[in-house]
Order: C-alpha cells, then sequence, then structure tokens
C-alpha cells in the first residue's frame, strides 16, 4: 500500500530553505554566472544584490509574511530578481504572464489579493486596478535606494507562491505554495539531477507554469547557471546566444525541436514534464545525443511535480516514476482503497509536497485535499489527483493510464474544458458549447471546440477566436470551431464527448491546386 521505492533523498540531512541555499551560493561565487536572459548575463552576486534591493524596498511598503506580490515581466534577469527580491522579503510572488488577456490578468490580480505588482517599464500601466505598481527596472538598478528593516524569520508554512491553473467553473483557481513543500521540491530534484542541477540549465518554461520552479531554482541552488530562453526552438537557431548542457521542457515541444534537427549537440540531459512522454521521443532524444532524459510527473497542488524517473531507451513504455523522497503515493479505488499492483486506480499523492490548497476555494480544497488515513502524522492530507495509474509489481514504477474526468493537457498546460465552454457561451450567439483535444487528426494533439448557434446565422470562426482570445491565455483557444444543430448526449443526457465527430480536414493549398 504504502510506497516501497522512492526517488534517493540528498544526503546531508534536512535542506535548508531554498532561498537560503541560493544565498549560500552568491556568497560562495559571487563572480559566477546566475542568469542569462535576453542576451544578458548577471553573475550571482549581481542578482543577489538586485534581489536584495527588491526585497529591501518590500519590506519598506510592509511587505511580510503572507503578503502576495504579482510580477508582470517577460523572461529577464530582472524577472529573476523580482521572484527572489519578494521571497527575501517574505512574501508571495504570484507570476502574471504578459502575454495573457488583459481581462484573466486583471481576475488574477484581483483574487490573488496582491499588495502590488512589480512590472517592468515596457508593461507598466498595463493593470491600473487600485494596486501599487513599481517598476521593476529602477528597483534593481544599481544605485537604487535600499531600506533594509530586519526581516521577518521564515516559517515552513508560510506562502511561497501562488500559481493559477484553468478551473472547469470558468474562473483560473490560485494554488497556494508554501516555503516548506517548494524547498522540499527543489531539495529532492537537486538530488536526482545530481551534476546536471549544477551546470548550465536552459530554461523554457513561463513562471506562469509551475515548472519553471524547477528550471529556474534548481540550477540557483545548486550553484549552477539558468538560461532564461525565449523558448525552447531558440535552441535550433542558428548563431543563438541560447546554450546548455541540459533542457526542460514539455514533450511536444520537445520533438518539434528534435524535427529541427535538434538538440544541438552540447545538450546532454533533458528533462521532460507536463504532458506524457511517446517512447518514439525518448529513443530520438538518445540518437541526438541526450544521454539522460527525465520524465516527471505531478500536479501544481503537489508541488511541481511528485514523480520522476530516469528513462532507459530500451525500455518498452515510459513509466512517470516513482515518488520523490518527500512523498507519498497511493492507488486507490472508489471507496479509497488500495487496489493489487498492476491494477489500475486513481492516484493520491500524501507527503511533504502536498500544498496549501486553492486561495479564497474552501469548498474546492476540502473536496481534493482529504485526510491521510494512510498517513500517521497528525493533520496528514492526500490530493485526490483524477488520473488513472497503475503500479508495477516488480519496480514500484507508476504506469499512467488517462484521465477520469475531462481535464486535460496540452502543450504541458492543464486545461479544464468547461472554463472554454462557459466562454464560448457567454457570446450572444452560442446557446451550447464543448471542447475537446483530439488526437485523432494530422500533425498531433489539437484543442476543438464544438458550438450550437442561438439563431439561424452562426458565429464565424474568426469571432469566436477573438471573443475567447479576449479572456482565455492563447493555449486555451481552440485551433478548429465545428458548427452543430445539437451536441450528442448520452441516454441520461449528458454530454457524450466520444460521438463528438472529428472537424473535416483542411486541405492543403497543394491538394487545392491539383484538385482545380
Amino acid at each position: 500500500m504504502v510506497d516501497r521505492n522512492t526517488v534517493p533523498a540528498r544526503s546531508g540531512g534536512e535542506a535548508a530553505d531554498f532561498v537560503t541555499a541560493f544565498e549560500r551560493w552568491a556568497a560562495r561565487q559571487p563572480g559566477s554566472p546566475a542568469v542569462t536572459g535576453e542576451n544578458r548575463t548577471w553573475t550571482y552576486g549581481e542578482l543577489n544584490s538586485a534581489a536584495d534591493r527588491v526585497a529591501g524596498q518590500l519590506r519598506a511598503l510592509g511587505v511580510g509574511r503572507e503578503s502576495r506580490v504579482a510580477v508582470l515581466a517577460g523572461r529577464t534577469p530582472e524577472m529573476l530578481s523580482a521572484l527572489l527580491g519578494i521571497l527575501k522579503a517574505g512574501g508571495a510572488y504570484v507570476p502574471l504572464d504578459p502575454a495573457y488577456p488583459h481581462a484573466r490578468l486583471a481576475y488574477m490580480l484581483e483574487d490573488s489579493g496582491a499588495a502590488a505588482v512589480l512590472a517592468e517599464r515596457r508593461h507598466a500601466g498595463t493593470l491600473a486596478h487600485g494596486v501599487r505598481e513599481l517598476v521593476l527596472e529602477e528597483l534593481t538598478a544599481p544605485g537604487a535606494e535600499v531600506s533594509t528593516p530586519a526581516a521577518e524569520e521564515v516559517l515552513d508554512g508560510q506562502l511561497a507562491y501562488v500559481i493559477y491553473t484553468s478551473g472547469s467553473t470558468g474562473r483560473p483557481k490560485g494554488v497556494l505554495v508554501s516555503r516548506a513543500t517548494a524547498t522540499e521540491f527543489v531539495s529532492a530534484m537537486t538530488a536526482l539531477l545530481g551534476p546536471v542541477a549544477g551546470g548550465t540549465m536552459v530554461a523554457t518554461c513561463p513562471t506562469s507554469f509551475d515548472l519553471s520552479v524547477c528550471d529556474i531554482f534548481v540550477p540557483l541552488c545548486s550553484g549552477g547557471h539558468v538560461m532564461l530562453a525565449p523558448d525552447v526552438f531558440a535552441l535550433c537557431e542558428k548563431d543563438s546566444w541560447v546554450r546548455g548542457d541540459s533542457v526542460c521542457a514539455v514533450p511536444s515541444a520537445l520533438a518539434q525541436v528534435v524535427a529541427l534537427g535538434g538538440p544541438p549537440p552540447g545538450v546532454t540531459s533533458v528533462l521532460a514534464g507536463g504532458e506524457a512522454m511517446p517512447i518514439g521521443l525518448l529513443r530520438d532524444l538518445h540518437k541526438a545525443g541526450v544521454t539522460r532524459v527525465f520524465n516527471v510527473y505531478g500536479p501544481t497542488e503537489t508541488t511541481v511535480c511528485a514523480t520522476a524517473v530516469l528513462l532507459d531507451p530500451d525500455d518498452e513504455a515510459v513509466s512517470i516514476g516513482l515518488p520523490l523522497h518527500a512523498v507519498r503515493t497511493y492507488v486507490l479505488d472508489e471507496r479509497l482503497r488500495p487496489v493489487p499492483d498492476g491494477t489500475p486506480g486513481e492516484l493520491f499523492i500524501g507527503g511533504a509536497q502536498v500544498t496549501r490548497g486553492y486561495h479564497g476555494r474552501p469548498g474546492l480544497t476540502a473536496e481534493r485535499f482529504l485526510p491521510d488515513p494512510f498517513d500517521p502524522r497528525p493533520g496528514a492530507r492526500m490530493y485526490r489527483t483524477g488520473d488513472r495509474v497503475s503500479r508495477r509489481p516488480s519496480s514500484g514504477l507508476l504506469d499512467y493510464h488517462g484521465r477520469l474526468d475531462s481535464q486535460v493537457k496540452l502543450r504541458g498546460f492543464r486545461i479544464e474544458p468547461g472554463e472554454i465552454e462557459n466562454v464560448l457561451t457567454s457570446h450572444p450567439g452560442v446557446v451550447h458549447a464543448a471542447a475537446v483535444v483530439r488526437d485523432d487528426l494530422p500533425g498531433g494533439p489539437r484543442l476543438v471546440a464544438y458550438t450550437t448557434p442561438a439563431g439561424p446565422s452562426a458565429p464565424t470562426q474568426e469571432e469566436l477566436r477573438a471573443h475567447l482570445r479576449s479572456r482565455l491565455p492563447e493555449h486555451m483557444v481552440p485551433s478548429q470551431f465545428v458548427t452543430m444543430d445539437a451536441l450528442p448526449l448520452t441516454p441520461i443526457g449528458k454530454l457524450d464527448r466520444s460521438a463528438l465527430p472529428a472537424p473535416a480536414r483542411r486541405r492543403s493549398r497543394t491538394e487545392v491546386l491539383q484538385k482545380n
């Protein structure tokens, strides 16, 4: 029932707080490169000093434990100094992706209760919602005034960051992650990656995607170098400034890198997460010269990833691995009883990486975060993932078998179809809507929307796409739209997603010319 195998713990006893770990490396090697972004490199000393300037000014404004501070910035050294500065002040950061629609950013800012926004100059003034805005370049400038009131003692349970994920009710939900769980995760990944953690990691994940905690903080807490790439494809560009010996990315992006002839020879290690890893991609990466491919799995609610494995290209199937050393995994039936090894069941995750829950959603938190009957610690909880898995009898490795609900992942992003459907039906020309990810179309999985019109004239695809883009991030905007007189229903009147027809395949320009 309880895990027989886990990823080994890091030697040396209890890990230091992850921010403290970074500060120790900054003191030890102030002249070593810490972060490169937009073709600019800051040393550990420069990054630490900039973060201290941010922290001092935030403390002077009253930022401390449980204070949330939003960050609206691109992939720059200043952005990284903002995250560290907020954490050094004792607060928690709320990442806001500049590429997201204004309405979504405004909702996240208001819902999080952020005390301030740290914005790059190019994004300043875009979110005027009664929250104090500070220009990041002014805070981090070497001549910036620093006020240094005494910092509060860091408590394990205090908040580290709030990351918003798609919500089935139509509203994104903020996951509350503590310093203790973030530290456990960073320590576990450092142990898993070994020397890779202290090298140069090409960080491709936006800060709004929680895998960024891995590709930013694991290197910085190991004396490594963070290469803030605009995206993973920068590795394939001729004369690109993006170089590294490891890369963190979602499998679908890695597959495109392989198709473009990459990754380049210098990349010897890959950390893949956020979606399923095809066995063919694993073998292609090894053929390209990548000697170590790590597969990681885990929802935001259990602090980035809860299981991991170093994959072998000779394996017949890709596993999602073993639990990290502070994680407990259970495969249970519908009555929360353990199922035999080899039998599929729902995955529940317990242990020290379980987060605090959802901000302002006590009912949803109680529904998804349950008392852990298998953990003797008082107040222990386990998170109900909704994922169907089985445990291999011989090794204890976990195999993923899909979702138990309609939630999907696309390019690493978690998507609740209900959120897309709610926005679609808010259009005056749409009565009913459904959104699904189809993997039976040329070009790989894609998001498809089905709608029934409110009148004789259905909204055009362009109108629906524009309506969605005004409220949802680009990864939640379907690539195709299908208009139907009625959506298929099951005998009990529920939407029958399996009966939704595949959209008509779009003919290429060559096919059209040949036909005509």
